[in-house]
């Protein structure tokens, strides 16, 4: 009873007003009071930050379910508008955390970290040790460092990071830990070390190290195969214990690494004893699924599927006067948007394909809402044409171009540049290969799916020469990013996150109605993932 009240509530809230005046949309346009009128809502500190598996959560997702029964989209869940997303709080216990090399014990968290296991509570693994180079199997790309290795029931240590040369996409997928792991569970491995070596990765040992203890969460979709029985990171200083009997070493490789050498893997010739302890606490949260449905029976089947993440990190800073972690623009901005697209789409004529719409969990945890729905998908979403994901439109500034992550891999890049050219908008390339953003919102795992995907990102270029070449963008993402500030009291700009709205909209039409579904360019390195 409690839960309809709240949605009730929540759709007579929206629907009573429009709290921003604009003038007359033309049709099926996207209108910046009404995006401004649910980044109200979602972002007020009532929903307490809406972090996965709290009450906030539970708020925010009523209220988009209240919005899709609105709107007039029908049940795309499991049961109703909801699909259910089994979630674990994993945390790494220390007291049985090992690694010996040779006989030799090291210390957890000043020499190496052990991964929580998404399966074992307890697991360990005695084994020889192999290098294999990056740990990449990729023969489109030249890339297999398992060949040759005779890696059965064997440790696999690899390097962080990737080969020089790729595109930032593919290296950021390539260096995916999640994709490491499967690789080396692929090639038989017994175990994985990774080394996150200073100088070839973002991420040292010695900035991961501090974080050893804290909980993670992840779904079975999203973990590592459970064949791997131990996963572990080590310092530089360890990896040279490892190496000690290896033809070659440590500093050897990793200087020929820098210098872009192609790295062969061969036996370190040493005897390696690993083990882990993990305890955990199952917990649920739901995605909300809404369906709009297609004219065509015949592409009934081809579903476009438009993704937002819902949730945001909470209570981030408990001690503080604000300690609230509202996610104004990190995703209020992004749901509102999808929000009012489908609003917009279910008012205009009924598009060919049918459109799901689905508001993501547990994206901050690590995609995991997108990790099980792709892996899992409902009966609306079908065989799944195509993925629009709306992450973090940085609404702060007048925006001129837009970056449209993973639009050279399919054949939605002209759709996406037909669709931000109508609004007077240009498409730009990736102007911070280095943040890996291509893996790090919930398209990813949609292409991991082989589904072709788009992320549209505000871009670089603005008339106003405060927030011009990045100064926007990067000015929030290096301030109230996943801080209190990214709060309603920051200059929002509804009218951008209409123009936002509308672009994307024009490319779900376009998905929609095109006589064939996206597919995957002949050279592009995801073609063939499903």
């Amino acid at each position: 009873m409690l839960r309809r009240s709240l949605i009730l509530a929540a759709a007579l809230a929206v629907s009573a007003c429009s709290l921003t005046a604009a003038p007359e949309p033309r049709a099926l346009d996207v209108t910046p009071g009404a995006v401004e009128a649910h980044i109200l809502f979602l972002a007020d500190d009532l929903m307490e930050g809406r972090e996965a598996g709290t009450r906030g959560y539970g708020l925010a997702a009523n209220y988009v379910e209240a919005q899709f029964r609105l709107i007039g989209l029908e049940p795309g869940g499991e049961e109703g508008y909801r699909a259910g997303v089994p979630l674990q709080t994993l945390t790494a216990l220390a007291e049985h955390a090992g690694l010996s090399i040779d006989g030799q014990a090291f210390e957890m968290g000043q020499d190496f970290v052990v991964a929580a296991h998404a399966v074992h509570d307890r697991s360990s693994v005695e084994a020889g040790a192999v290098f294999a180079g990056y740990g990449i199997t990729a023969p489109g790309l030249g890339l297999d460092d398992y060949a040759g290795l005779d890696m059965a029931g064997q440790i696999a240590v690899v390097l962080a990071g990737a080969p020089e040369g790729l595109p930032s996409d593919v290296a950021a997928h390539l260096n995916s830990p999640l994709t490491k792991a499967e690789f080396a569970a692929h090639a038989g491995a017994a175990g994985l070390i990774i080394i996150p070596a200073e100088g070839l990765t973002r991420w040292s040992f010695r900035r991961m190290a501090p974080m050893a203890g804290r909980s993670s969460m992840t779904t079975a979709a999203a973990a590592a195969p459970e064949s791997l029985r131990v996963t572990a990171y080590v310092s530089d200083e360890t990896a040279g214990h490892l190496f000690a009997n290896a033809p070659r070493a440590f500093e050897d490789v990793v200087e020929a690494a820098r210098r872009g050498e192609r790295l062969e893997g061969f036996a370190l010739n040493t005897a390696l004893t690993m083990s882990q302890g993990t305890a955990r606490e199952t917990i649920h949260d739901d995605n909300v699924v809404g369906l709009l449905p297609g004219s065509d029976p015949a592409l009934a089947d081809e579903a476009v599927i438009v993704t937002a993440h819902l949730d945001h990190i909470g209570v981030c800073r408990p001690m503080a006067e604000d300690p609230i972690c509202n996610g104004a623009l990190d995703n209020a901005s992004g749901v509102s948007i999808m929000i009012e697209t489908a609003r917009a789409l279910t008012a205009g004529p009924q598009l060919s394909r049918p459109v799901v719409f689905i508001a993501l969990a547990a994206e901050e945890k690590g995609l995991l809402g997108a990790a099980h729905i792709a892996a899992n998908p409902t009966p609306a979403m079908g065989r799944m044409a195509a993925n629009v994901n709306l992450d973090m439109p940085v609404i702060l500034y007048e925006f001129e171009d837009v970056i449209a992550f993973g639009a050279e891999h399919s054949s939605l890049g002209p759709v996406a540049e037909a669709a931000a050219a109508s609004r007077g908008v240009r498409l730009s390339p990736d102007p911070i290969p280095e943040q890996s953003l291509f893996v790090r919102s919930d398209h990813y795992h949609f292409v991991r799916a082989g589904v072709p995907s788009l992320f549209l990102m505000t871009g670089f270029s603005s008339p106003d020469p405060e927030h011009d070449e990045g100064r926007g963008f990067m000015g929030f993402l290096s301030g109230n990013y996943h801080q209190p500030g990214d709060d309603l009291s920051q200059p929002l700009r509804f009218d951008q996150g209409a123009k936002f709205a509308n672009i994307n909209l024009a490319i779900i039409q376009a998905i929609a109605n095109a006589p064939e579904a996206p597919r995957w360019n002949s050279d592009s390195f995801f073609a063939g993932q499903r």
